[in-house]
């Protein structure tokens, strides 16, 4: 099916406009990662960089459909999209006196043609790789994004992740402020960097958490499958991390420390699941604020300290704090966005 839009306006509020057409299914398959063909992936991803328009486009269906989290198309109103194809012209006989007097001009043009329409799409491509799209996920929800290099990003509450229009010829740089989970399409070519204030993760192809919220005094990353190398750019140190590990930054310090961690209490909460081992209250209550997206008080005589091991699974905050008052004498309070926790 084929839809050419003058400009729809969806159920946000976001407004397409585009004067060409393109086959909506395979492109929502495309962003929910569902191609695997090569070929239909090349031939996407040329389209997608034909132009300023087609990528301005895709990128705003593709945001749409990451923020909105929705689960059917017919919701929202999408682009007109469409993909050009090359006719085939048959050879018509012609005198070969007549071929062989153009072939030089014809191939001098071609080349000239070529080597112009290469300059500019590299201009173009240089251009856009400079530009950033950005994704911001408020407290209180997760989203998941397919990167058109086929890397699945998975975006924790409070988290905004910054990427490029269209990769750099020599490598895929993202930012994140806030947590994130990446399984990285592999290219050996292109290795796929991941800059977290002044850490660089540069991976090739594994699957990793970074957590980095700047109300925080630590960054961590932790690897759960292949191979990752920690960049500190302010002092060049460098740490090349195993499964398994974990690497934190105090930023306080600047130290920066590696260990063996059970990497399922940094990479749960992509399953909606909160795992917790021997963390203090006060550790507990601030992943409640982001997950549940309140602002949770805690009166005197309240020991943050206590210590908690435990598994919550979608809970709504009410469930959650009566699984917590279970092994602690507390007591709360919760008016809309706002809890208060207080002696029984």
């Amino acid at each position: 099916m084929t839809f050419v839009g003058k400009g729809k306006r969806d159920r946000l509020g976001y407004t397409f406009k585009s004067q060409i057409s393109m086959n909506q299914e395979k492109l929502l398959r495309y962003i929910k990662g569902e191609i695997t063909s090569e070929a239909e992936i090349v031939e996407i991803l040329d389209w997608i960089e034909s132009s300023r328009e087609t990528q301005k486009n895709y990128n705003q269906l593709k945001n749409l459909w990451v923020v909105s989290g929705l689960d059917h198309p017919d919701q929202v109103s999408f682009p007109a999209f469409s993909f050009s194809k090359t006719k085939q012209i048959p050879f018509q006989n012609r005198h070969w006196g007549s071929l062989l007097k153009y072939a030089a001009v014809f191939v001098l043009a071609f080349v000239l043609g070529s080597l112009s329409l290469y300059l500019k799409n590299k201009s173009e491509r240089n251009a856009l790789s400079a530009q950033y799209n950005t994704i911001d996920v408020p407290y209180g929800q997760r989203s998941q994004i397919t990167l058109y290099d086929g890397t699945m990003v998975w975006l924790n509450s409070g988290t905004k992740l910054k990427y490029p229009v269209i990769f750099s010829p020599n490598s895929r740089d993202v930012i994140i402020e806030g947590e994130a989970y990446f399984n990285v399409a592999k290219d050996t070519q292109h290795p796929f960097v991941v800059r977290v204030g002044k850490l660089k993760v540069e991976v090739l192809g594994t699957h990793f958490n970074v957590c980095a919220y700047l109300d925080e005094n630590e960054f961590s990353t932790t690897l759960e499958e292949g191979c990752i190398n920690v960049y500190d750019s302010d002092n060049g140190k460098y740490i090349k991390m195993k499964p398994g590990e974990q690497v934190i930054l105090n930023r306080k310090t600047d130290a920066l420390k590696l260990w063996s961690v059970d990497t399922s209490l940094y990479t749960s909460w992509k399953e909606n699941l909160l795992k917790f081992s021997n963390a203090t209250f006060e550790e507990v209550i601030k992943k409640m604020e982001r997950w549940y997206d309140v602002k949770i008080t805690v009166a005197p005589g309240i020991n943050t300290n206590e210590r908690f091991t435990m598994t919550i699974k979608t809970e709504s905050i009410r469930e959650m704090l009566q699984l917590v008052s279970k092994t602690t004498k507390i007591d709360y309070e919760i008016k809309e966005k706002s809890v208060l926790i207080k002696k029984p």
